[in-house]
Formats: C-alpha cells, sequence, structure tokens
C-alpha cells in the first residue's frame, strides 16, 4: 500500500488505498429474500447498499437503503392508514425476491485511478461504490466517508 504522502491524489488508484477503505459489503445471494437484504445490511454498519450476487460471488444488482425503505413503506401503507397494510407488509415484504428490487450498480476495479472514481462520485451522485474484479466478482466497497477521511491531510497546508 503506498503512503499517501509519497503520491498525488490525482496518481493514486483504488489499490493503492484498498487496505485503508474498503468496507466489507453487505451481500445476499440472488434467491434470498428482502428480509435477508434489511439482516445483511443492518450487521454491515457501514454498506447503504445491499449487492447481490450469484453462486459464484459475480455482482448482478444492489438494492439501497432508499429502495428498501420506500418498499417497506409501500408495504405498510404509508399513502394509506390502516392494520391491514401493516399485516399486508408481515405477509408478503419478507418472502419477496431480492432480484424484483434490485438495480443495476456503477462499479469499479482497484485499477481506477482514485481521481476518476471521484470525479464518477460526484458527478453520479454517489455516496459508495462496489470494487469488483476482472469477472465481476465483489471483492470489497469503496466508501464515501473513507475517502474524505483518507484526503483530509491532502487539505493542510
Amino acid at each position: 500500500m503506498a503512503d499517501k504522502d509519497d503520491k498525488d491524489l490525482r496518481d493514486l488508484t483504488v489499490e493503492d488505498v484498498f487496505e485503508m477503505i474498503s468496507g466489507k459489503p453487505a451481500i445476499v445471494k440472488k434467491d434470498s429474500v428482502i428480509k435477508d437484504a434489511v439482516e445483511a445490511i443492518t450487521q454491515s454498519p457501514t454498506s447503504r447498499k445491499v449487492y447481490v450476487v450469484d453462486d459464484g460471488m459475480k455482482l448482478m444488482g444492489m438494492i439501497t437503503i432508499e429502495t428498501l425503505l420506500r418498499h417497506v413503506g409501500y408495504r405498510v401503507g404509508v399513502r394509506e392508514g390502516g392494520m391491514i397494510s401493516f399485516f399486508k407488509f408481515l405477509t408478503g415484504i419478507l418472502k419477496d425476491d431480492v432480484t424484483e428490487i434490485m438495480e443495476k450498480p456503477a462499479t469499479i476495479t482497484k485499477r481506477h485511478k482514485m481521481i476518476d472514481v471521484l470525479e464518477m462520485m460526484v458527478e453520479h451522485h454517489l455516496n459508495d461504490l462496489p470494487i469488483v474484479d476482472d469477472e465481476d466478482r465483489i471483492v470489497g466497497e469503496l466508501h464515501s466517508l473513507e475517502i474524505l477521511a483518507y484526503t483530509k491531510n491532502f487539505f493542510e497546508e
């Protein structure tokens, strides 16, 4: 791992800082249900997304906390009152497949330049990105807060 004092931010790659800023992502298998996704994300305190993978750990999609909350809100009847909506939620949401609500994420590899990753995050309003290998298997997650913590010394005069 390179020392941040040895390289300019524009020269760093994800691999240079991987051990320092890559978190353990929340992951579920493609045949999981939403209850499993909720469990996975609550067990991974830095994750804001749950990644859906196939049996070989190849990234298939992601589910954001926002999507989970919307799904829960729809199921509990945030817009329509009553206990019936809540019971529908309890009997329905926990059985829904994760593949029904996942979306395709932008990904990065360890070869990406950190400056390009930062630009991607700023341009597309992303807080974190999955890191994949050459076969699209997830190997980590890059978090925006860790990038800020890593780069705070670049602002010192």
